[in-house]
């Protein structure tokens, strides 16, 4: 039986692969040469409804996380096949093994509007702190918090000097924080109010390692993607300090914020209070699921990178981002 099921699962694996190779052939040079001269949307809009039919349809068959495991292996570079001279590549990956910052931010000005705040906040402050204070030694840490809430929140008071994006700038007037690029006008900011030049050593493959733009609610933290421990996780360094853990120390992240019966080792109130918070559990398709998509679009005269995000759960696409080949 346990030889049928991994057959099962490695011919589905075969099937995804083949389908997006032959996706990616079967678009012909005449019909790529007439786009490349046009505006982006519309080059985007010829194979991306293609590609994402294919995600579609594949992501129907992930029903445990053997099978996300599976969908998470493809991967193609945008090699030109020799007839076309058409390269299209992609890459899969999963964002749920990072931290929502639109979420972190978002429920702490809830909180503050509310005047609820409480010791979640501590959590909540905690991966902001670790990363721009300690990670990248900011030397104004609290003015780039203050600028970050600001650009959430949907008020017009200041939490520091100029801090109050939104006044100035229509993109933020919606409560989140779409993709690096629009990030990085909250960091030209920051320098302008504190000459801190450390700001710029953020690049954003690196502080992808850690967040993502997410919606404004918790979605949830796939402990699986940690490998054998929480210290293998770049998000979950942020998270788990030293002495949070708990024995033993080799356990897999998964395993360290499984529910526990009332016989197993019982969970410590920190790593209890973080699982809450953050929703850290198991894949579940039934749940909004995000991973993020590169497509790649390469000829000899023209190369282009989409990036955006789909969710397993609800089959939508979101946060397109057109702009994911600019310079970081």
């Amino acid at each position: 039986m346990k030889k049928a099921i991994v057959l099962l699962m490695t011919l589905g694996f075969i099937s995804i692969i083949s389908a997006l190779v032959l996706w990616s052939l079967n678009i012909s040079k005449d019909r790529f040469d007439k786009i490349v001269y046009i505006d982006a949307e519309n080059q985007f809009g010829i194979v991306f409804k293609d590609f994402v039919k294919i995600i579609n349809q594949n992501t129907k068959e992930i029903n445990s996380t053997d099978d996300l495991d599976n969908f998470l292996s493809i991967g193609m570079p945008a090699i030109a096949e020799a007839k076309t001279q058409v390269g299209l590549g992609f890459i899969v990956e999963s964002k749920m093994d990072k931290l929502n910052i639109n979420y972190i931010l978002s429920t702490l000005v809830a909180h503050e509007a509310n005047d609820t705040r409480n010791e979640d906040d501590d959590y909540l402050l905690r991966p902001l702190v670790r990363y721009f204070r300690d990670k990248h030694e900011l030397s104004n840490p609290d003015l780039m918090f203050d600028f970050l809430l600001d650009s959430v929140d949907k008020d017009d008071m200041e939490r520091g000097s100029e801090t109050e994006i939104a006044n100035e700038d229509i993109d933020f007037e919606q409560g989140k924080i779409y993709s690096f690029n629009h990030l990085k006008k909250i960091f030209n900011k920051y320098y302008q109010e504190s000459r801190d030049k450390r700001v710029f050593n953020i690049s954003r493959s690196e502080f992808e390692e850690y967040f993502y733009f997410g919606d404004i609610k918790q979605g949830m933290f796939d402990s699986g993607r940690c490998g054998e421990g929480c210290s293998d996780c770049k998000a979950m360094e942020l998270l788990v300090e030293d002495g949070d853990t708990i024995e033993p120390q080799n356990e897999e992240c998964s395993e360290i914020f499984k529910d526990r019966k009332k016989d197993d080792q019982p969970m410590e109130e920190t790593l209890k209070e973080i699982k809450k918070i953050y929703n850290i559990s198991q894949f579940n398709n039934k749940s909004k699921y995000l991973v993020k998509c590169i497509v790649t679009f390469d000829t000899s005269e023209y190369r282009r990178d989409i990036s955006f995000d789909y969710d397993i759960g609800s089959a939508g696409v979101e946060n397109i981002d057109k702009n994911f080949q600019e310079e970081e």
